[in-house]
C-alpha cells in the first residue's frame, strides 16, 4: 500500500452528525477532498475537538455517497429505480423537511431562467444535449435506459442531483462535476414515457429550490436542465401538473424556456 494511502487510513475517524445520524470517516481523507470540511474539522469549535460535528441541509444519501463510496474509489452507486405494480405518476416526493421548505423561494423567484437556445430543430438540440463531452465520466459504463412506464426514476435523478448540491456545498469540485456528468447520462438515455413526466417535474422543483443562478456552481445544473427541456418542452407541457409548475406564482419558468 502506498505511503499516502497509509497515512490515510491511519487518521482518526471523524464524525459527522446529519440529522442526529453519525457518519464516519477518515481525517485525512476528508483533508484531501475538501477544503471547507477540512477547516470544519481543525478549527476549534468545540465539536470539532471533540472529534464531531454537525452538517446542516445536507441530504444523507449524498453523504452516504460520499463518504462509503466516493471518497475512497472515485465513483459512487446511483439509487435504484422503483418498479411500479402499475403505471402511474411518480411516487411521492420524498424531499427532507428543509428540501421542502426551500420551494417556496422557488415559486417566488423573481429573476427569469435563461433562455432556451434558439435556432435548431428539436432534433439539432437533442443531439446537442446527448453527445455533450464528458470530463470525468470516461471510464464509467453508460446508463441503461428505462424500460417502460412503470420505472419511477424519482430517487435516480434526485440522488445526483442532491450530491452535486452537496459537493458544490463543500467545494468538492471531482464530485461535482461527476454527479453533473451522471445525471446528463441518464437524462440522454431517460425515455420519457407519457405519465413519467413528473419524475422530471421532481428534478426540476429540487434544482430550482437548492441552487440559484447567483449561487457559485448552481449554473452547471441548471444548464444541464435548460438544455435538457430544450427538446422536451413540448411533451412536458402535455402534462397538466407540470404546466402548474411553470405558472403558479408569477414564476418565470415557462417564459424563460418558450422564449
Amino acid at each position: 500500500m502506498p505511503a499516502a494511502s497509509q497515512s490515510i487510513y491511519a487518521s482518526t475517524p471523524f464524525k459527522f452528525i446529519v440529522d442526529s445520524n453519525p457518519y464516519y470517516i477518515r481525517t485525512k481523507l476528508v483533508s484531501r477532498h475538501s477544503p471547507p470540511l477540512d477547516r470544519m474539522i481543525n478549527c476549534q469549535m468545540t465539536g470539532a475537538q471533540n472529534g464531531f460535528a454537525v452538517l446542516e441541509e445536507v441530504n444523507e444519501g449524498a453523504l452516504e455517497r460520499f463518504i462509503e463510496k466516493w471518497a475512497y474509489k472515485g465513483y459512487y452507486y446511483t439509487a435504484a429505480d422503483f418498479e411500479l405494480k402499475a403505471s402511474g405518476p411518480p411516487s411521492p416526493v420524498s424531499f427532507s423537511e428543509k428540501e421542502c421548505e426551500k420551494t417556496d423561494d422557488l415559486l417566488a423567484e423573481p429573476e427569469p431562467l435563461m433562455e432556451q437556445p434558439t435556432g435548431k430543430s428539436r432534433q439539432e438540440l437533442k443531439a446537442d444535449f446527448i453527445y455533450r463531452e464528458h470530463t470525468v465520466r470516461r471510464e464509467i459504463p453508460s446508463t441503461r435506459a428505462n424500460r417502460g412506464a412503470n420505472k419511477d426514476y424519482t430517487e435516480v435523478f434526485l440522488s445526483h442531483a442532491r450530491l452535486y448540491v452537496f459537493a458544490d456545498k463543500y467545494d468538492i469540485q471531482p464530485l461535482k462535476t461527476l454527479a453533473l456528468e451522471e445525471l446528463h447520462d441518464t437524462l440522454a438515455t431517460y425515455i420519457l414515457y407519457r405519465g413519467r413526466t413528473g419524475d422530471i417535474l421532481v428534478l426540476l422543483r429540487y434544482v430550482y429550490a437548492n441552487t440559484g443562478q447567483s449561487a457559485r456552481g448552481g449554473e452547471g445544473l441548471r444548464m444541464l436542465l435548460r438544455d435538457y427541456l430544450g427538446y422536451e418542452m413540448s411533451d412536458l407541457m402535455k402534462d397538466g401538473q407540470f404546466k402548474v409548475l411553470m405558472l403558479e406564482r408569477g414564476t418565470t419558468v415557462l417564459h424563460s424556456f418558450t422564449a
